[in-house]
């Protein structure tokens, strides 16, 4: 690594300390007495949520008490904001295991889940399980985003250094990138439409990678830092959820930056439901939910 690139970390750092007081003010559509907080779900360390268009419903990972027991468990809820089904899928029951499942996505008729120590996949209508793959070497697998063809990207921010692990459509897993203080151990990972990779972690930048190679394409430095989920949406853009700001921001294609919730504690892996253009925001320690309805 050059100086040079230490010196900007040193600096990214400091940035990230100082946190949302030093940031410069951006646009603002957020209007917390519009935010919806669902509150007494019986969520226990909730982590991520995501759209299931194909059933309109929300998916929801729960790490349950935090360790190696079997004990995670996926929960379903309505639109209307209704718990339907608190343990859809269970670790320890029906020949499922889930050790802290924290990322969660929706594709080909599965659910796709990270936990510590694999690549999870569930069938989407019954809960039942389909199939897992090993990830050795994995210090704590987070964010997951998985393509069309079946090729899963899962965002590995522990240890010293944070990277992007690939499991390709038959299960050989690799790394995008090695593992280095460059990747500012990624949390969030996404692929936008047009096949580019996107991760953000403890720094301010949203990192724009080729997905085969890794080579870096571009970065976007956000006003505040320590990024969970990011979100591609169909017209390019991006929402990351900022747990230094406290916030949620869209990033437009042009890059124009606009905030689009606040005051939210710790945002945690969101969502976004395509079909009422609403933004979901999970927070882990109260089990909570809260839901913005976008411009």
């Amino acid at each position: 690594m050059t100086s040079i690139r230490l010196a900007l970390l040193a600096a990214a750092a400091n940035f990230t300390l100082m946190g949302a007081a030093s940031a410069q003010p951006v646009p603002s559509t957020a209007d917390v007495s519009k935010q919806r907080v669902l509150t007494n779900l019986g969520l226990t360390n909730s982590e991520c949520i995501r759209y299931d268009a194909a059933n309109d419903r929300y998916i929801i990972s729960n790490l349950n008490t935090r360790g190696p027991e079997n004990n995670g468990y996926i929960s379903l809820m309505s639109p209307d904001g209704a718990i339907t089904n608190l343990k859809f899928i269970e670790g320890g029951k029906n020949g499922a295991t889930l050790i802290d499942p924290l990322g969660i996505y929706i594709q080909n008729d599965m659910i796709w889940v990270a936990d510590i120590t694999h690549m999870r996949k569930f069938d989407l209508k019954t809960g039942a399980p389909r199939g897992e793959v090993a990830l050795p070497g994995a210090n704590r697998p987070n964010d997951i985003f998985v393509t069309k063809d079946g090729t899963a990207y899962i965002s590995d921010n522990g240890g010293t250094a944070g990277t992007i692990i690939r499991v390709s459509p038959s299960g050989q897993v690799s790394l995008v990138h090695p593992r280095d203080d460059i990747m500012e151990k990624p949390n969030g990972v996404a692929v936008m439409p047009d096949g580019t990779l996107i991760h953000a972690g403890r720094g301010v930048n949203i990192s724009f990678r080729n997905a085969q190679t890794g080579q870096l394409i571009k970065e976007k430095s956000l006003p505040t830092a320590q990024f969970d989920a990011l979100i591609p949406l169909a017209d390019g853009s991006i929402l990351a959820a900022s747990q230094v700001g406290k916030n949620v921001y869209k990033v437009s294609p042009m890059g124009e930056i606009t905030e689009v919730a606040k005051e939210i504690a710790i945002p945690a892996a969101i969502g976004y439901d395509i079909k009422r253009n609403r933004l979901l925001i999970p927070q882990i320690a109260p089990g909570t939910i809260t839901m913005v309805d976008l411009p």
